[in-house]
């Protein structure tokens, strides 16, 4: 892959490589057919996902030591041509290793092959294979095989190793049109016409049920039935898709349209001037933001005139070539170009091709995107339709939700949102669909992102001084560790060439190999001291030579062991490449050719390697050096790091987040927060981001933190406090003493200036004592206590004592946090908090 996946994606990839295997071999084993789906919200990147699974079929994965698959073939069917180059398109952008063409392959009028090329993705749209196609046609003067014979041939050919991608295939194996009779052909073959099932399905979707229905539903043969599913929150956590939808429901009217349609101008014209401040100040090239306008389903040339002119009146320097349509027809004719009453004439682009259309600045469409839709530079829509179904407003609102770089801006929180009008939608509607999206509740079309019927824009406060801001960036927080990490070899190995490239340490790639290679050759000593290396090099590189007699006088058999036989060089090699495929990263090539250079005999280092690998703790010991080497440039390094641009601080991110345990890191704040108001919510002052009009910061408390809040903000020497979210790089993480991939997000930072002027921080967590969490959370404050206490003041756990009042733990107290770290059991804690807690106010 041309760039690292996200932690569920690669997660996500190994389980679907897994799956594959399993149906392969069972369908080899016992001729049984299989399905596995991939099921993933929409924005999580299942083509990314996809493309990773065929890259490690066709080719192996290097890292892990997973061989291809031998004759590995992919056939990927959709009912939309459009679709299909997408993602032909995205597979080739990702992949460094399957090429368009040999790899990549389109079908087309030029294609009459008995069988499908092996260890290519072939392409296919079902209506060539509607009735009367010329691809339906064999043995004629224009096709040799038909694709249904091609289709068929390459299912007994190659067995399990033959898959048919449904991709959307929630939208793909239903009722209704001739769409589901030909995937369903494809899936169950033809018996009547000597045609044979796909072996294995492979359904690519937003949702199983469907899927999993056509599955059971398709006539003979029955399937096995696998599922890899991707959770909604680790997509939200990705960065790969907004945050938040800023949902506009106004009921105007058609006399409201033109206001609308200002509106929406100046929204995308703001996300414009806050992409360019963001890409000034990072040394960036700043997204160009594009608003997307659905219009009715029959409209007419004058009310597409008058749109235009209206856009072009809210939207000074706007070009009518700056105006491009989506429609599959206008006036009779395929994908022609819009004649306007004023002489000029909107341009078609096709769907896929917006993304990468620079001078697209305003997209027309009817229900283009609805329909798989991929353009991250959408910012803002405006829809003229009418709509009561939720199915369809969360489809449309899906097709919105990329992010234009792929990555969270922790710069400004703004820009990780995006607006969307729907005057004529059902109200009602809007609001499910909102709900829907908050609790990512798993349908079709429900996407990763949260949507939210209003929402304020919190900058940084003007009343918090500048040395709180650097107080609170320098506290300590902690990664997620990765559900799938990479090798710490291979994360130290990138670790020091970013650091190359970015000019901090231009040796550490050769510093980083010499701690590996010393540490490999440091174990290879240990063996050599025991003669377990020499006996271990003998065993694997030499074969002993043994034969048997048999007397047909007496009857009896004898063993004569001959003497041990060198093994030529290509058994040697045989047994080398066997051990390297474990040791990730090319390592082992790299100590070879550190055995070349100081000129000792090649066979022998081979064998060195052959022997490290049959130690059990060789491997584990080397990629132990690995990760102490990280943190050691790490935290070498971390400052430096912290004042790269976004972009380049990104990939050390996703480094850290590629581990398996919970790396330490620093809290990243934004310039600007965005704050969800309601009808419950408080809104208090000397939060650290705060509304220009007002000064203050809205939010929601419990009875619990309201007292508490009430209490800090009564003291006078408070100079500000910080919520503390719950998810993000701006949230304070701590992970539990036992199981790191869970972690306690405190509700509470507090900033105190004493009459001295010295400034301090204080963490406060109101957690109740009855809680099943709550031992898990006390501990990892208690932990958290014992290695950072001497950054706080105080790290207060409070819970509500027997009267009702409100206890702490100072858990900065020596005495305090050994006592917390001692309970085991959710009943001791309340005791604890009796026995050593103090009034918190």
């Amino acid at each position: 892959m041309k760039y690292a996946l996200k932690d569920y994606q690669e997660a996500a990839a190994g389980e679907l490589l897994t799956a594959l295997d399993r149906a392969n071999e069972e369908y080899k084993k016992s001729g049984e057919h299989q399905s596995v789906s991939l099921v993933a919200p929409t924005g999580a990147g299942k083509t990314v996902i996809a493309t990773a699974v065929v890259e490690r079929l066709f080719h192996g994965d290097p890292e892990t030591g997973r061989p291809a698959l031998d004759g590995a073939t992919v056939l990927w069917v959709t009912d939309d041509p459009s679709l299909n180059i997408q993602t032909l398109r995205k597979m080739y952008s990702a992949s460094s290793l399957l090429h368009a063409g040999p790899q990549l392959l389109t079908i087309d009028g030029a294609f009459d092959s008995e069988f499908l090329p092996p260890n290519t993705v072939s392409f296919l749209n079902i209506q060539k294979l509607r009735r009367g196609s010329l691809y339906e046609q064999s043995r004629t003067d224009r096709r040799r095989w038909s694709l249904w014979d091609t289709i068929s041939n390459t299912s007994r050919s190659r067995g399990g190793r033959f898959l048919v991608v449904i991709d959307e295939a929630h939208r793909g194996t239903g009722n209704g049109s001739d769409r589901p009779t030909i995937i369903s052909r494809i899936i169950s073959g033809d018996p009547d016409r000597q045609r044979a099932a796909a072996p294995v399905v492979w359904g690519i979707t937003a949702t199983p049920e469907k899927f999993q229905q056509a599955m059971a539903a398709a006539r003979k043969p029955s399937r096995v039935q696998r599922g890899v599913n991707v959770d909604v929150a680790d997509v939200r956590a990705s960065g790969l898709v907004k945050d938040i939808i800023v949902l506009h429901n106004p009921q105007g009217g058609p006399a409201a349209d033109t206001a609308l349609t200002v509106e929406a101008v100046r929204a995308v014209r703001e996300y414009e001037a806050k992409w360019a401040t963001y890409a000034e100040s990072n040394d960036e090239e700043a997204p160009i933001p594009i608003l997307v306008v659905q219009v009715k389903a029959k409209v007419s040339t004058k009310e597409v005139s008058d749109l235009v002119a209206s856009l072009k009146d809210a939207w000074p320097g706007l070009t009518t070539d700056s105006i491009v349509h989506t429609f599959g027809e206008w006036d009779g004719v395929a994908h022609g170009h819009i004649a306007l009453s004023s002489g000029a004439a909107v341009r078609y682009v096709e769907p896929h091709a917006v993304q990468d259309d620079r001078r697209a600045r305003v997209v027309l469409c009817k229900e283009a995107i609805t329909t798989g839709w991929d353009c991250p530079r959408a910012e803002v829509l405006l829809s003229f339709r009418t709509a009561r179904d939720a199915t369809y407003i969360a489809q449309l609102l899906g097709r919105m939700v990329r992010t234009p770089l792929a990555r969270r801006i922790d710069d400004d929180e703004t820009l990780n949102t995006v607006a969307v009008f729907l005057p004529y939608f059902d109200t009602k509607q809007v609001e499910a669909v909102a709900a829907a999206f908050h609790e990512g509740a798993q349908s079709e079309d429900v996407g990763a992102s949260e949507a939210v019927t209003s929402l304020i824009t919190c900058p940084r406060n003007p009343a918090v001084s500048e040395d709180v801001w650097e107080t609170v960036t320098d506290l300590p927080t902690y990664t997620k560790p990765a559900q799938r990490s990479r090798s710490n070899i291979t994360r130290l190995r990138k670790l020091a060439h970013l650091l190359a490239y970015d000019a901090i340490d231009e040796d550490a790639p050769m510093q980083a190999n010499e701690v590996m290679l010393g540490a490999m050759a440091g174990r290879i000593e240990s063996l050599r001291a025991t003669g377990e290396l020499d006996r271990v090099i003998r065993a694997t590189t030499t074969v002993r030579m043994t034969a048997t007699t048999h007397d047909l006088t007496t009857g009896q058999t004898k063993v004569i062991e001959g003497d041990a036989v060198p093994l030529d060089p290509r058994g040697v090699e045989r047994e080398y490449r066997r051990a390297c495929r474990l040791w990730p990263d090319q390592i082992a090539d790299e100590y070879l050719a550190r055995g070349y250079e100081s000129h000792r005999d090649l066979t022998t280092a081979k064998g060195e390697i052959i022997a490290l690998t049959k130690d059990p703790d060789a491997l584990g010991a080397v990629e132990s050096t690995a990760a102490t080497y990280v943190r050691e440039l790490d935290r070498k390094y971390r400052r430096r790091i912290d004042a790269l641009h976004a972009a380049r601080r990104a990939e050390y991110d996703e480094l850290r987040e590629q581990s398996a345990s919970a790396e330490e890191t620093r809290l990243i704040l934004p310039d600007a927060v965005t704050a969800r108001p309601s009808e419950n919510a408080s809104s208090d002052p000397l939060h650290l981001y705060a509304s220009k009009a007002d000064g203050l910061y809205p939010h929601t408390v419990n009875g619990w933190e309201r007292e508490i809040l009430d209490a800090e903000l009564a003291d006078p020497e408070l100079v500000g406090w910080y919520r503390n979210p719950s998810s993000g790089r701006r949230a304070l993480r701590i992970p539990y003493v036992d199981a790191a991939k869970n972690a306690v997000y405190p509700d509470f930072l507090f900033f105190h200036r004493s009459s001295g002027g010295e400034l301090s921080v204080s963490i406060v967590d109101p957690h109740g004592t009855h809680l099943a969490d709550g031992v898990d959370k006390l501990r990892a404050l208690a932990a958290y206590a014992q290695q950072h206490g001497e950054k706080y003041a105080r790290i207060d756990a409070v819970a509500k004592g027997q009267d009702g009042r409100l206890l702490r733990l100072n858990l900065v107290r020596v005495e305090d946090a050994a006592a917390a770290l001692a309970v085991q059991q959710v009943s001791e804690i309340e005791d604890l908090f009796e026995r050593l807690g103090t009034l918190y106010c």
